[in-house]
C-alpha cells in the first residue's frame, strides 16, 4: 500500500488524484495547493484523503508528485528534502529534466524525474478527470537507485500509463523537438493570423479544420510555457534553428515543383510511419473509419462492434473536415479484434482502412 503526496492540485495533479484514489494499492492521498477551494472540493469529492497545511504532513508519504510549473519544482523538492522519510521518492511531471535532476543530485533525496507525455490546454482541478493517463507514455529518468525508479513505476502503472525509462539529457532534447518547438510554432501561427487579419476578422472566422487542429496547443497556460522555454532554452534553440533553416530552404525553392513535391512526400512518409512505431515491443492495431457527421453515427459504430464482442481500446475523433469526412480512429487490444471489426464494418458498407 502506498501513501501519495501531491503538491499542486491543478489539472494534472487533479487527474493523478482522481485516478489513484480508485486503486487498491493506494491508502491515502495528501494534497497541497495555494488554492484552498480546489483542496476542499477534492476532499468533498473524496478524491484526496488529507488536506496538507504544513509540509510536515508529507512525512507519511511513499511517493510525492510535484505538479507545479517547472520553475517551482526545485523549490518544493528542496523544502521536502529535510522532511520526508528516508525511502520516500519525490517525482515531478515537468517537461524539462536537466536542471532539476542535476541540481538535486547533491541533496540527500530520492528523486526520479518524470514527464507524462500527455496534457491539455485546460487548467484547474475542476477540469481534471480520471482517464488522462490511460495507455499514454510516462517518461521516467534513469537513476542509480533502481528501487526508487521501481517504486515510481508501480505507481505509474496504477495510473494505467506506460512507463518508459530514458536518460534525462536525451529527454530534454526529444521534447524540445516533439513538444516545445511545436508549441512555439503553434503560437507563432496564431500570432501571424492575428497580425494579417482584416478588420472584419475573416481569417479568424474561417480558421477551421486544419488550422484549429495544429494550433490547439496555443491555448495552453502562458506561464507554464514561459517556464518551459526558460528551463530548456539550450535544447530548444538548436531545434528551432533547424526548423527555421528548413523553412528558409523551402522558401528558396518554392518555385521548384519537384522539390516541393519531395518536401511534402518526405514528411508524409515519416508521419505515416508513426503508427507503426513499436515501444517496448508493442504496436496497437488500429482502424480508420469514415462516418457521416450526423447524430448517432458514433453510437452506431460502437454498437455494431459491441454486439460482435469486439473490445475497443481507444477512440479518436478526427475533427479536420478539410481532409476527412467525419472519421474515427479505433484502437484495439489485438490483431484479432482489429480483423473482426474490419469485417463487421465492411459488411455494413463503411469505408475502413487498416493501420498496423
Amino acid at each position: 500500500m502506498f501513501n501519495i503526496g501531491i503538491i499542486g492540485l491543478g489539472f494534472m495533479g487533479g487527474c493523478i488524484a482522481r485516478t489513484l484514489i480508485k486503486s487498491d494499492k493506494i491508502e491515502k492521498i495528501f494534497a497541497y495547493d495555494t488554492n484552498r477551494g480546489a483542496l476542499e472540493l477534492a476532499k468533498k469529492e473524496q478524491n484526496i484523503t488529507d488536506i496538507v497545511t504544513e509540509f510536515d504532513d508529507f512525512k507519511e508519504c511513499d511517493v510525492i508528485f510535484l505538479c507545479t510549473p517547472v520553475g517551482f519544482i526545485l523549490e518544493y523538492a528542496k523544502k521536502l528534502s529535510n522532511i520526508v522519510k528516508e525511502d520516500c521518492v519525490i517525482t515531478d511531471i515537468g517537461s524539462t529534466k536537466r536542471n532539476i535532476v542535476e541540481e538535486l543530485k547533491d541533496l540527500k533525496i530520492n528523486f526520479v524525474g518524470a514527464h507524462p507525455m500527455v496534457g491539455s490546454e485546460r487548467s484547474g482541478y475542476n477540469t481534471s478527470h480520471d482517464l488522462l493517463f490511460e495507455n499514454t507514455y510516462y517518461i521516467l529518468t534513469e537513476n542509480d537507485n533502481e528501487n526508487s525508479v521501481k517504486k515510481v513505476k508501480e505507481v505509474v502503472n496504477e495510473l494505467k500509463a506506460i512507463p518508459v525509462v530514458i536518460d534525462y539529457k536525451k529527454h530534454d532534447y526529444i521534447v524540445a523537438a516533439i513538444s516545445h518547438v511545436p508549441h512555439i510554432i503553434a503560437a507563432g501561427l496564431v500570432n501571424m493570423v492575428k497580425d494579417l487579419d482584416d478588420k472584419e476578422e475573416h481569417m479568424k472566422l474561417l480558421a477551421a479544420g486544419g488550422f484549429k487542429d495544429i494550433t490547439r496547443i496555443a491555448s495552453s497556460d502562458p506561464t507554464m510555457w514561459e517556464h518551459i522555454c526558460h528551463e530548456n532554452k539550450n535544447e530548444i534553440i538548436p531545434v528551432l534553428e533547424k526548423y527555421i533553416s528548413n523553412l528558409q530552404e523551402f522558401r528558396n525553392h518554392i518555385e521548384d515543383n519537384e522539390k516541393n513535391h519531395n518536401y511534402f512526400k518526405s514528411s508524409k512518409k515519416y508521419r505515416d510511419s508513426f503508427v507503426n512505431k513499436k515501444v517496448n515491443g508493442f504496436t496497437a492495431p488500429m482502424l480508420n473509419v469514415i462516418i457521416k457527421d450526423e447524430k448517432g453515427s458514433l453510437a452506431k459504430v460502437i454498437g455494431l462492434l459491441s454486439d460482435s464482442d469486439v473490445n475497443i481500446k481507444n477512440i479518436g475523433i478526427v475533427h479536420n473536415k478539410e481532409t476527412f469526412d467525419g472519421a474515427l480512429d479505433l484502437e484495439f487490444y489485438s490483431l484479432e479484434d482489429q480483423e473482426k471489426a474490419y469485417e463487421v464494418l465492411k459488411n455494413q458498407e463503411y469505408k475502413v482502412n487498416k493501420i498496423k
